[in-house]
């Protein structure tokens, strides 16, 4: 039926690849990740979402973030994600790999399962604490 390309074509998938196109945009505006991801976020509906922070989660010290203090759910809160996370993680994807090399489709299973029962990580821009959360558990 010819539908390879269709993951490829799915909100998560599209705006992960918008910083990368920075260097592309460089002379058209002062801030080309601003403009790119805000046109981008327009096509798909979803203008006013949490972006994530720069650096890496888990860093503070060196140019990253606290993810407890930007998700801002407080410290049960963030422990309740953190183990449904973890949960998922040993379901659905393969521990002995970092989350580069996991399947595209699984890492969406389990995001689409943490929205499910955290409907707040919707407001979050492609789902990025659950990313980290993975990031974090699969070094």
């Amino acid at each position: 039926s010819g539908q390879t390309s269709a993951p490829a074509v799915r909100g998560k998938s599209v705006a992960i690849n918008a910083p990368s196109s920075d260097s592309e945009h460089s002379e058209s505006s002062p801030a080309p990740s601003e403009s790119s991801l805000s046109s981008l976020e327009s096509e798909l509906g979803g203008s006013d979402k949490i972006s994530k922070p720069s650096g890496e989660a888990g860093r503070p010290g060196r140019g990253g973030y606290n993810l407890e203090e930007q998700l801002g759910w407080g410290d049960s809160g963030f422990k309740s994600l953190k183990r449904f996370v973890n949960k998922a993680i040993k379901k659905h994807l393969d521990v002995t790999k970092c989350r580069s090399q996991q399947d595209r489709k699984a890492l969406d299973t389990v995001c689409d399962l943490a929205i499910a029962e955290f409907p707040d990580l919707s407001t979050f821009e492609n789902c990025w604490p659950v990313l980290d959360l993975i990031q974090m558990r699969l070094k």
